[in-house]
């Protein structure tokens, strides 16, 4: 699916839905993300969002800052296992 602005300027959301390679610390917290042929590391803590309790449990989603070195800028990204699709889904990208 290809991105999409949501509002104006380099800080506009960019809304996705796309396959997303992360990798996860030991206590699966997100440590980085492939995204368009870069490694994003996180940097600071990243926040579990919280999911909608129906009948089952909602799939986990996290929100975390990222780049890919000390002099990149810094993103915001937003992902959410998608358990129909056994995979990790991108689902936004910002300036933070």
């Amino acid at each position: 699916m290809a991105a999409q602005a949501v509002g104006a300027g380099d800080d506009a959301l960019r809304a996705l839905d796309e396959p997303a390679a992360v990798r996860f610390t030991p206590a699966a917290r997100p440590l980085a993300l492939r995204w368009h042929g870069s490694i994003w590391q996180v940097v600071g803590d990243p926040v579990p969002e919280p999911a909608v309790r129906a009948r089952n449990a909602a799939p986990p989603a996290w929100l975390f800052t990222a780049q890919t070195g000390p002099a990149s800028p810094v993103l915001e990204f937003r992902i959410r296992f998608d358990a129909r699709r056994d995979e990790w889904r991108l689902l936004s990208v910002g300036g933070s």
